[in-house]
């Protein structure tokens, strides 16, 4: 049942709206004109106005925009007389929800206060969504201010900028860098920054399903294309329409899937499992690895031409430890999200804690980050978080006795140091699985340098 405010200068009709109305259970307050009705929602905010179009002292248009203009959205249903339908029109046009032409059948009211009223539901829904969404991009949003960031989002906002061509296509975008360092909130951003932000955004990884189920998520299925099919399904590049589809570690992706997945980007059109019909890819493809593909190709677990195709756009983020700048930053920003979550003030990290952070090189980025500040979160007592409630061990992110173990046998062999420089530079590439650049910030040294211990270890 719903409150309800009529505005309605002849008597009669007030009464008989007002009368029924109660019957069938709402909570009425009457109004016999305008300024009557302006007051009346100082003390009563009702869940939908009746109001009159024509009143003896004040225009029922003039009331709708003083009733906007003071911050009451409730849905404003207004009464007319036939004759005057353009002045319901214009009324709508001015923030009413509907209208009713005179005179008012009780079964037509109750109609369009149920319609007014599911209308109202539905916005309130949709600004509750509204805000979870504002606060949800606030959550994901990418922090930090480190040169090699900025450089790196800078890089991203001029690629979402790109107008869609045409035909209304996207450029494809590759996303790498190391695991953890937030590939998934930069695909983010670049959704959210392009020109079709309003359309859906969908993700899939591609390391989690089996090849079948992947090609059946990604392109969808007829019924009875294979045992368990019992419905027709779209898949994400369809459902995704004119939005962004995000396929998360696509380096893991099967060969004979890799295979489609060039002809889809190729051809922009697709074939759900099953049908012969081709359908359009509208929706732009933001890829994201973090294993060198350059390797995965030379081992033969990877398509060249896949490589080249997802590469023309590709972003490298950097990780945490060349942002030392940005990691109490986007610390504090998390020790704030994990407080809320557990209502409770925010922590404060304490000096200490604050230089073990810097020191230490986040092997797991700001994943591993998040997860040292959750549980330092959870088992902090006090209002502060101390080195000790970090657990964070060795200084680099490595085992503490890691380097202490080495050892070198001088005497035994003829070597140099030069020697040992060439085999820790090759191990260190081979570790990261060809990259040059990661095997460089692991060492510690630039990529030139890096090269140039490769280039002499091969004379």
């Amino acid at each position: 049942m719903a409150d309800v405010l009529i505005i309605e200068d002849e008597e009669t009709l007030l009464a008989t709206l007002g009368l029924e109305l109660q019957r069938a259970g709402h909570t009425v307050v009457a109004a016999h004109d305008g300024a009557t009705g302006l007051r009346a929602v100082e003390t009563f905010e009702p869940n939908i106005a009746l109001v009159d179009i024509k009143l003896p002292d004040i225009d029922g248009v003039e009331i709708i925009e003083q009733f906007r203009r003071t911050g009451h959205d409730f849905p404003i249903v207004v009464m007319t007389a036939y004759g005057t339908v353009g002045g319901a029109v214009e009324a709508m046009r001015r923030g009413a929800t509907d209208y009713l032409q005179k005179p008012v059948g009780i079964d037509e009211l109750e109609i369009v206060i149920e319609r007014a009223l599911k209308h109202r539901q539905l916005f309130d829904r949709l600004k509750v969504f509204e805000r979870e969404r504002a606060r949800h991009t606030a959550e994901r949003s990418i922090i930090g201010s480190s040169s090699a960031l900025t450089r790196t989002l800078a890089l991203a906002d001029r690629i979402a900028a790109v107008p869609a061509d045409e035909r209304g296509r996207l450029p494809t975008v590759l996303l790498t860098g190391e695991t953890g360092t937030g590939k998934d909130l930069l695909a983010h951003r670049i959704h959210d920054l392009g020109p079709h932000r309003e359309s859906p955004f969908v993700q899939i990884n591609c390391s989690a399903l089996p090849g079948q189920l992947i090609e059946a998520e990604l392109f969808g299925h007829e019924r009875g294309a294979f045992t368990g099919a019992n419905e027709t399904r779209k898949g994400l590049l369809e459902a995704a329409d004119d939005g962004t589809v995000f396929l998360d570690e696509i380096g893991e992706m099967p060969m004979e899937l890799q295979a489609k997945l060039l002809l889809v980007l190729e051809n922009r059109t697709m074939r759900r499992i099953g049908d012969t019909r081709e359908r359009s890819l509208r929706a732009r493809v933001i890829a994201a690895t973090n294993v060198n593909l350059q390797k995965r190709v030379e081992d033969g677990r990877f398509r060249s031409d896949l490589m080249f195709r997802l590469q023309t756009l590709a972003i490298e983020l950097p990780p945490l430890r060349d942002r030392e700048d940005d990691v109490i930053r986007i610390a504090e920003h998390l020790i704030a999200q994990q407080a809320r979550r557990l209502h409770r003030a925010p922590p404060q990290l304490s000096v200490d804690a604050k230089n073990r952070m810097r020191r230490y090189a986040w092997p797991g980025n700001i994943r591993e980050l998040d997860n040292v500040i959750q549980r330092a979160v959870l088992l902090s007592d006090g209002d502060e978080i101390g080195e000790a409630d970090l657990n964070l061990s060795g200084g680099n992110g490595m085992p503490p006795t890691a380097l202490s173990d080495i050892r070198f046998p001088f005497g035994a062999q003829p070597f140099t140091l030069m020697d040992i420089e060439q085999l820790a530079a090759r191990q260190a590439v081979e570790a990261c699985e060809g990259n040059v650049s990661q095997a460089a910030r692991l060492l510690g040294i630039s990529r030139g340098a890096l090269r140039h211990r490769l280039e002499n270890e091969s004379k």
